[in-house]
């Protein structure tokens, strides 16, 4: 051990919270460590190999499996700082367990770790982060299911191409110059794949190579083992992983992660859009880890909800912490038999299903499918008092929008993995030809698609998320498991081109119909009956022909009529969606309103026509409707649906 003179006093701590706390004239540094007959907490000056203080825990640090120590200003000595300065930015720590050192997993910074995809000769330690941000009048969002609009990312892809042009590209700093483009699409909330501290260099073991062995007499071989290296550039299922820490690879400024995320939560809060965090906990993980965890990215961090894997962390557990209550928790299901016998009540609506149903659904309608009407109707229309459903076409693990409907089949060989890694069923369709093309009648045909599977998304109760870069048509090149690409195929480019462009305003119009239009977000669930005595449904399911609905198994016709009277006290508009998803176009009766009101098309997503005039919320009714437009509006009965495409009415 160095002998150097160091100004510190180590006494036995009384806190009970794990990791690095401030104390009254000194830091606790806690950990729990259980089944080992010698423990020792190291402190070691930045840049050393070697300790400047080893401290044996014995009993008189020890409570139960846990030590606490509490480290204090050595009196008289000259350093005018304070022991919490001094400690922050001149020391790191590590701990040692039956002669194996380890990295403090409650750490809240980790150094060695600071550039992304490269080996660093400074060794792996726990740093030391004990400054308070000033959050300023920063408070929780609380934005309601039915009202929010999430937005999936990478924080390093979403930045790191050239075309994003920001100042400091793949950061957490690089993502805060693009809130202004979140806000103006209309996005207030963000899910963030993993941002905490993973090692994103892996070694993957690759078939063995025969090499020769030299002999006196003769040539030999043997089978050689190789590994390879790759970059786990999601960051999910990494061993050596530390929750509790922001990644310091996603950081500009590197000596102080924590912070820059701070200021990232704090300004995505001021443009009103809501960051939720993706986090992916190994099998085995401690369950207090697990939930002072989160705790820790709520009370640190002030971020608003997590999407976490159930089947390692309890449901139970997720949905009655009370540090969690109120905080949006998305999962993949929810047992809510078992939750309320548990009397869970106060955390219901913030809880979300996140699952792949709706995805599989949807996409095998968008491709034409037979026997999905039915299904669709309860897709489109679920929603709960229990909790809320998060609705995707595409998400993070599979194709972009884009590859959806440009391939059939995945092409995933510059994973390394022989195109066997990834699922084989996409319900894809790649409208007549595989991969880009620029043959003008299929990339019109792609264009529908996309506004077709667009409009189903924005259009469904519920809360839609829309993938990062399928706004702007972004590809993957057919890969529907790029978790090791850190390049081209996973970074969003932001094309100028004139298909994004037209994408991108298509999509920034749909956000901007759900906001205006209440009835396609509504808080409560659909009861497809006339619970109000004002005439109409709520909802009403239609075929070809008005108030019959055709859910035979060859059926690709539907239409749904939700009625305005029961939003915005009787003041909303109605609207009315008409799918047609069979090859050949389709006639469709509409059906009536009450006096004096008629439909008016807003969207056709075969011909790309958006009547952005229409896009106000309440009626606004004129007392001097003349005899001759009641009588054009009784006379507007039909309309003739194009091939796979989809028209929008609204009350007019």
């Amino acid at each position: 051990m160095n002998k150097e003179k160091i100004p510190f006093e180590f006494h036995t701590g009384l806190s009970q919270a794990f990791g690095v706390t401030k104390v009254p004239n000194g830091v606790q540094f806690s950990v729990y460590l259980s089944h080992c007959s010698k423990c020792f907490f190291k402190l070691y000056k930045k840049g050393k190999k070697t300790p400047v203080a080893v401290i044996e825990l014995d009993e008189k640090y020890k409570m139960g499996s846990a030590y606490f120590v509490v480290v204090k200003k050595t009196a008289g000595i000259e350093d005018e700082r304070s022991i919490w300065e001094i400690l922050e930015q001149d020391y790191e720590y590590m701990y040692e367990a039956d002669g194996t050192e380890f990295v403090d997993p409650y750490a809240d910074f980790i150094t060695g770790r600071e550039h992304w995809g490269k080996k660093s000769a400074y060794p792996k330690r726990a740093g030391i982060c004990l400054q308070e941000f000033d959050w300023e009048d920063d408070s929780p969002l609380r934005i309601p299911y039915s009202d929010l609009i999430l937005y999936q990312l990478h924080v390093r892809g979403f930045t790191m191409h050239s075309s994003s042009r920001v100042k400091h590209k793949g950061t957490f700093l690089g993502l805060q110059e693009k809130i202004s483009y979140l806000s103006d699409l209309g996005i207030n909330g963000v899910l963030l794949l993993p941002v905490y501290e993973f090692g994103e260099i892996t070694k993957q073991a690759v078939p063995p190579a025969v090499v020769p062995v030299e002999d006196a007499e003769e040539t030999e071989t043997k089978e050689e083992a190789l590994e390879e290296t790759k970059i786990n550039y999601w960051g999910y299922g990494v061993k050596e992983t530390f929750y509790f820490a922001p990644k310091a690879a996603y950081a500009n400024n590197k000596k102080n992660p924590s912070e820059e995320f701070q200021a990232l939560v704090k300004a995505f809060h001021k443009a009103g859009i809501e960051v939720l965090l993706d986090i992916y906990f190994l099998p085995g993980t401690n369950l207090f880890l697990m939930t002072d965890c989160l705790r820790n990215w709520v009370i640190k961090y002030h971020v608003d909800g997590f999407r976490v894997n159930q089947d390692v962390m309890p449901s139970l557990t997720l949905a009655s912490d009370p540090i969690l209550s109120g905080v949006k928790i998305l999962g993949n299901y929810w047992d809510m038999g078992i939750l309320h016998k548990a009397m869970i009540s106060g955390q219901k609506n913030s809880l979300a299903e996140y699952n792949e149903g709706y995805m599989n659904e949807a996409r095998k309608f968008l491709k034409s499918d037979e026997g999905m009407v039915e299904k669709m109707v309860h897709y489109f229309s679920r929603n709960s008092d229990e909790y809320s459903f998060i609705n995707f076409i595409a998400h993070v693990n599979g194709f972009t929008l884009m590859d959806l409907v440009s391939y059939d089949i995945k092409h995933n060989e510059e994973n390394g993995e022989n195109n066997h890694d990834g699922t084989e069923y996409n319900y894809s369709w790649n409208c007549g030809f595989e991969g880009r093309t620029r043959k003008k009648h299929i990339l019109n045909r792609r264009m529908v698609q996309l506004r077709n599977a667009l409009l189903m998304l924005f259009a469904s109760q519920g809360t839609p998320m829309l993938l990062a870069g399928d706004e702007l048509g972004n590809t993957q090149f057919g890969n529907n498991n790029p978790y090791c690409q850190d390049n081209a195929v996973t970074w969003i480019q932001w094309s100028q081109s004139s298909l994004s462009k037209m994408l991108h305003q298509y999509t920034k119009n749909l956000i901007r119909l759900r906001k205006c239009f209440q009835v396609l977000h509504q808080e409560k669930p659909l009861r497809m009956m006339d619970y109000l005595s004002c005439g109409l449904p709520d909802l009403s399911i239609h075929g070809t022909e008005a108030w019959r609905p055709d859910f035979s198994n060859y059926s690709r016709m539907l239409g749904m009529l939700y009625y305005g009277g029961y939003v915005k006290k009787g003041k909303g508009r109605s609207v009315y969606i008409l799918y047609n998803m069979y090859w050949e176009a389709k006639s469709f009766d509409l059906p009536d309103l009450p006096k004096g009101h008629g439909w008016k098309v807003i969207i056709d997503t075969y011909d790309n026509n958006f009547d952005e005039t229409q896009l106000y919320e309440e009626r606004k009714p004129d007392k001097r409707i003349s005899r001759r437009k009641k009588m054009q509006t009784k006379l507007i009965r039909k309309t003739v649906v194009a091939p796979r495409s989809i028209v929008v009415f609204v009350e007019d």
